[in-house]
């Protein structure tokens, strides 16, 4: 039943030069920011059993406590999206560009279940095994919300300049993502951190002979 698997993966920039002009001026309107969370519905699987799982489990870096024979599995996989718009004219050589908005997706990407073949539905063991990782998907979706204000915070408060003369817009969204995505990649660290060390803490020993304490036959 080793059960935690993070990815962290984060939105890829490519950065284009872009200097803060005097004569580029922005106009008075500041821009929008906002974050949401992508909650991925849980996708059960039950076509595996116990040498798969292990299998598996290896192949996506857990190797699992020594002697276990992994009954269950959970998948998680973080993503970050950062989403940018601005408004730009030209302006000699190039564009005169400001920052309208941006926005922050935050989520699951992948969050598979998957449970050992041989336990029938219904059955009692295939009931315990699915509780347990229950407790696993809700420590990946806690520590999204734990970290949601902060992630709010990083991003209202990200040093962005009011205006910007670039090549072109394509190159006034790369230089507004790079400084945002700088500032949230730390706090996106941090909530894999949290998943990771809450995870850790549900494969333990203990944990694990209260599940099968629950049922007379494994």
């Amino acid at each position: 039943m080793r059960i935690a698997m993070i990815a962290a993966l984060a939105a890829t920039v490519f950065l284009l030069p872009a200097v803060a002009f005097a004569s580029c001026t922005a106009s008075v309107g500041a821009p929008i920011f906002s974050v949401s969370m992508k909650d991925l519905p849980v996708n059960y699987r039950f076509d595996l059993d116990s040498s798969a799982l292990a299998k598996l489990a290896n192949q996506n870096g857990m190797p699992g406590l020594k002697g276990e024979i992994p009954y269950g599995l959970t998948i998680g996989r973080y993503d970050l999206e950062v989403t940018v718009n601005t408004d730009s004219m030209r302006d000699g050589s190039g564009d005169c560009a400001q920052l309208r908005s941006a926005h922050v997706e935050i989520g699951l990407k992948q969050l598979d279940v998957i449970v050992d073949r041989r336990f029938a539905p219904g059955s009692c063991q295939r009931q315990a095994v699915l509780d347990h990782e229950a407790q696993h998907v809700e420590v990946f979706r806690e520590a999204i919300r734990y970290y949601l204000p902060t992630l709010e915070r990083a991003l209202r408060r990200t040093s962005l300049p009011l205006n910007l003369h670039v090549a072109d817009r394509s190159a006034a969204r790369a230089a507004y993502l790079g400084p945002i995505t700088d500032s949230l990649n730390p706090i996106f660290a941090a909530i894999n951190g949290r998943a990771r060390d809450g995870n850790t803490r549900l494969d333990m020993p203990e944990s694990y002979a209260a599940v099968f304490k629950r049922c007379s036959q494994w």
